[in-house]
């Protein structure tokens, strides 16, 4: 008997809201602790949501950037989700814009990660999508608070060694996806070009560039491989 959407969006959640906590609660250690006040800490984590923008942008206000370096510097990392929106647009058509929108907000890289493997079996409907983004939004903010509240008693070092968890998740999830030849070309070179951008010293752009650039790269091979696949038949 198939699971009902709301056991199933619970269940894909697990592994996300399980490791969400950790980080976030990390985030809330480190921005408590440079001088973020408590209630701005727990602001930034229920309205901006993404992860590594967060811990750039209390980075980025330490070390008492402008304004508008701050803004622009965070946009730029946090546009590779135009393309998972435009990579999960066409599951979500028949969805009210009112639904689209919610769902948008929950968008990062991990709910990303899962709800496109989710895709190779059928189109999510709203219900299950909500229950799953929100799950992990739960977990995020949970995780913000509790961090804010053991900020003072956590030591700096090892918050910060904590942080990698969050890429460390996303790449987890990425091996459990689907892998094929164009997965695996858009993964290397995005990762070769953001690298290689960095070490050029491009700062955010290189994560820009990497995406774009691999994802363009793996939709090629996936159209060259399929064209070649028709021939042979």
């Amino acid at each position: 008997m198939p699971a009902s959407p709301v056991k199933a969006a619970l269940q894909d959640s697990m592994p996300i809201v399980t490791a969400y906590f950790p980080i976030a609660m990390t985030f809330g250690v480190l921005s408590v602790a440079g001088g973020i006040v408590w209630w701005m800490t727990i602001l930034i984590s229920a309205c901006v949501y993404a992860g590594g923008a967060q811990f750039m942008l209390v980075g980025l206000v330490l070390a008492n950037s402008s304004p508008v370096s701050t803004v622009v510097t965070v946009l730029l990392v946090n546009l590779r989700h135009f393309l998972y929106g435009t990579t999960l647009g066409p599951a979500f058509q028949k969805w009210t814009e009112k639904h689209k929108w919610i769902a948008a907000f929950g968008l990062t890289d991990e709910v990303f990660a899962v709800t496109s493997s989710r895709l190779q079996e059928k189109a999510p409907t709203p219900l299950y999508q909500f229950v799953f983004v929100f799950a992990c939004y739960g977990s995020w903010v949970a995780g913000t608070i509790a961090g804010v509240g053991i900020g003072s008693a956590v030591p700096t070092a090892i918050s910060q060694v904590l942080g990698f968890a969050l890429p460390a998740l996303f790449l987890a999830l990425l091996f459990l996806g689907e892998r094929s030849a164009a997965h695996l070309i858009a993964a290397l070179s995005g990762a070769l070009l953001a690298i290689a951008a960095t070490l050029l010293h491009m700062g955010s752009a290189g994560i820009v560039i990497g995406a774009v650039a691999g994802a363009t790269l793996g939709l090629l091979a996936r159209e060259y491989s399929g064209k070649l696949r028709q021939k042979v038949e």
